[in-house]
């Protein structure tokens, strides 16, 4: 499971997601545990993952406190253009469930950023019923 910063569009990597967010040799990002910038061909992410906590609650906690200083970073890259959003991604297993406190949703709301979900089944296994996780 990850919580990320998902920046995407021209000329988008991870020097410059590190620049645009002013990362690069700040005591927050280079003293945090479980928290690394990905990159590929026009997109970056700020990842806190389970190496900082397998808590979907606590990875969003740590990551809001990382870009609620440099919200006005993040308002500038959209007006750039560039598509910036957060991402809560991991394996969905038959009866897991993911809970975010409402004062992390209200972080992250603040942000004014749009949250996504992304969820992969682990490959190999017999689901159960859809609509198990409603009874």
């Amino acid at each position: 499971m990850s919580t990320s910063l998902v920046v995407s569009g021209q000329e988008v990597d991870s020097a410059f997601l590190l620049a645009e967010l002013r990362l690069a040799g700040s005591d927050d990002f280079s003293s945090a545990k479980g928290v690394d910038v990905y990159s590929g061909p026009g997109w970056a992410t700020l990842s806190v993952d389970e190496r900082h906590s397998t808590s979907a609650d606590e990875q969003a906690a740590e990551l809001v406190a990382l870009l609620t200083p440099r919200r006005p970073a993040l308002d500038a890259l959209r007006k750039a253009g560039r598509s910036v959003k957060v991402d809560v991604a991991g394996v969905a297993e038959s009866g897991s469930k993911l809970a975010l406190s409402p004062g992390v949703l209200a972080g992250l709301a603040e942000l004014g950023l749009p949250v996504t979900f992304t969820t992969v089944r682990a490959s190999g296994e017999d689901e159960e019923d859809p609509l198990a996780w409603l009874g």
